[in-house]
């Protein structure tokens, strides 16, 4: 094994498909800037072309949004945003189902109930676990005391438990900008309690953006100059991507989670630019747009923001869609407003959340992408190494070389947590030393990400008669015939307390080897799994990019044949009782109507599209099913898009 790294920029998907002109969107180009980032980072924005946006504000302003947006929620209220109706002297809430027709404000009550101190710049969290599912966090000052505030709600309009969060230290007196993330198992110490710390609060301080910790979300402490090495600045989030010489003076507004290795900040500056920075653990972070793309600057002159443009906010709602709200202000009028934009992630619209991406049956593994590697260079000759198609629709991987590493791989595009399930019988296997007893195959999944800290591997090994752990005679294992087919079910984590440790010290060998985490499941029994271990520390091949790699083979002193039937994988948690398979076609049928050609289809989901040739272009017809269209005006050709 290596533990060299090598890091090479990926060029940025594309092909994400243009919105339906209905809404009334224009398409801007971003920035060159954005060419540079990982696949996963890049949002192609799309502005909503009657900016603003009327959210009804029973106030005099309607800015400083922060939108949440829950599949979970009504239909009519999946969009929810707080704001500012005043400069810090009140807060109303509205919901909308599509972002842009929005219902009457609520004024916020409960929040500052001393009557002394005013209160804005609204930061939520959602958590329907919560016995009040709503957390508030703004600003007030009582007696001229700046403070970020905390208060709760069942429905995210009355608030109560109204509190102190966090005050005094480098918090300041910056009051338009602080964001609050949750991290799950964040700690310093799992045997201890109190040393839980999932709450992170980033605010603007002098020289950069500094944070605080809390272990329940209510009181904040500052983090302590002490806990840092001399390596990094004390107190302060740590931000590459800036110009050499210079500080960071940007005020967080938002931090979006959608994995374990990816967050989003949002922040501005001079109440004109919007920023955008990214980070895969929370705390180490990299500006990634300066302005954001599209969103990020001023508007044409006589627009609703070319004089403000700032405090953006976004939610994903999925499929690699996200939407983005901000406030701004114009000459003309000198109102405070807000608009919105959407967003396509070609990353997350092939790759998304919760869903499998990839399923190769191996029925002609070339054709589906695979290819061989081997760490001593050594190519397939067909005897001592191969890769065999065999005529079942399965593939077998041969090594059968006294040392080295060999294997079937493939580029894979992962966030952290994610799933890989396979089906695959060992052939035969031999080893020497460590591998003697229990000589094995391994499925694993790399990483190479230069944003976080240690090795990112996942490498359960399968030996005859067990599986579990790189070192099967000693590390924990189950036991299994994997002479014959076994399907095997591994989700791929991140160990939070590991990571902590990484941040403050990222060359913590200890820490390294507890970093990665892997759950097997054996046939689909999801009741618990089989074994849960950590990995080895490997930092992973040079040849791995930023977002992964599946490599499937045998690595030295192990040698043998392993068959494969299948496998797939995709991003999250996923525990799916079915097998993989071929989609169903769908089948386009077409009847007269009086009112026309109705067209329907099966199975059900996804839209129609109709062209006038087969070239395109094709335009969306809807989603209903089926739908009658009228038989007058030209030919036209039909598809239904998933």
């Amino acid at each position: 094994m290596t533990n060299s790294r090598t890091r090479m920029p990926r060029a940025a998907g594309r092909g994400a498909p243009a919105l339906l002109a209905a809404l009334g969107f224009a398409i801007l180009a971003a920035p060159s800037a954005s060419a540079q980032l990982a696949p996963k980072w890049v949002i192609e924005w799309t502005d909503h072309t009657a900016n603003p946006v009327d959210l009804q504000s029973p106030g005099s302003r309607a800015y400083m949004p922060y939108v949440l947006y829950d599949v979970s929620w009504p239909a009519a209220s999946r969009f929810r945003v707080w704001y500012d109706t005043e400069s810090i002297n009140g807060m109303a809430y509205s919901t909308s189902a599509d972002g842009i027709t929005w219902t009457p404000g609520q004024a916020l009550v409960g929040l500052n109930t001393d009557g002394t101190s005013s209160n804005g710049r609204p930061v939520v969290l959602y958590d329907p676990a919560w016995a009040k599912p709503y957390r508030l966090y703004y600003y007030g000052n009582p007696g001229g005391v700046w403070q970020v505030r905390v208060a709760e709600s069942a429905d995210g309009v009355t608030f109560e438990n109204d509190q102190v969060a966090l005050e005094g230290g480098r918090l300041g007196t910056f009051p338009d900008g602080h964001a609050v993330v949750r991290i799950p198992g964040r700690t310093s110490d799992p045997t201890d309690p109190a040393a839980e710390q999932p709450f992170l609060m980033y605010f603007r301080a002098n020289t950069g953006i500094a944070y605080a910790t809390s272990p329940d979300g209510y009181y904040f402490t500052e983090a302590l100059d002490d806990f840092w090495t001399e390596e990094r600045d004390e107190g302060l989030i740590t931000i590459t991507g800036l110009p050499e010489g210079t500080t960071y003076n940007g005020q967080p507004v938002q931090v979006l989670t959608l994995a374990q290795n990816d967050f989003r900040m949002l922040a501005f500056t001079d109440n004109t630019a919007n920023q955008y920075l990214v980070s895969a653990n929370g705390l180490t972070w990299e500006v990634a747009e300066n302005p954001q793309a599209v969103v990020g600057g001023l508007g044409e002159a006589g627009s609703w923001n070319d004089q403000r443009n700032y405090y953006a906010s976004i939610a994903y709602l999925g499929e690699g869609r996200f939407f983005l709200m901000r406030g701004g202000r114009d000459n003309a009028t000198g109102l405070y407003r807000t608009g919105v934009a959407f967003g396509q992630s070609p990353f997350y619209a092939a790759n998304d959340l919760g869903t499998w991406a990839v399923y190769s049956p191996f029925d002609n593994f070339e054709a589906e992408g695979w290819t061989a590697f081997s760490s001593t260079d050594t190519l397939p000759d067909g005897v001592v190494t191969a890769l065999i198609q065999n005529p079942d629709g399965t593939v077998s991987v041969r090594d059968r070389k006294e040392s080295g590493n060999f294997y079937l791989v493939r580029d894979a595009a992962l966030v952290v947590p994610f799933t890989f399930e396979f089906r695959a019988r060992l052939d035969d296997a031999i080893g020497t030393g460590g591998d003697a007893d229990y000589p094995k195959y391994m499925v694993g999944a790399f990483q190479t990400d230069p944003l976080h800290p240690g090795g990112e591997a996942w490498q359960p090994a399968f030996a005859a008669s067990r599986f579990g752990g790189w070192a099967l005679a000693t590390d924990p294992s189950a036991e299994a015939d994997n002479q014959q087919f076994q399907t095997y079910t591994v989700v791929c984590r991140f160990d939070e307390y590991a990571r902590a440790r990484l941040v403050v010290n990222p060359n913590d060998a200890a820490a390294n080897v507890d970093l990665c985490v892997f759950d097997i499941y054996l046939n689909r029994d999801f009741s618990a799994p089989k074994v849960t271990f950590h990995n080895t520390g490997f930092f992973g091949w040079d040849s791995v990019d930023a977002d992964g790699r599946i490599d499937i083979g045998f690595p030295g002193p192990s040698a043998g044949q392993v068959t494969l039937d299948w496998i797939r994988w995709g991003n999250g948690v996923i525990l799916d009782s079915q097998d993989p398979g071929p989609a169903a076609p769908t089948v386009l049928s077409v009847s007269r109507d009086t009112g026309g050609v109705t067209l329907g289809w099966t199975p059900a989901g996804g839209k129609l599209q109709s062209a006038e040739s087969l070239g395109g272009p094709w335009t969306d017809a809807g989603t209903d099913n089926p739908v009658t269209v009228p038989a007058a005006g030209n030919a036209r050709f039909f598809r239904v898009a998933r």
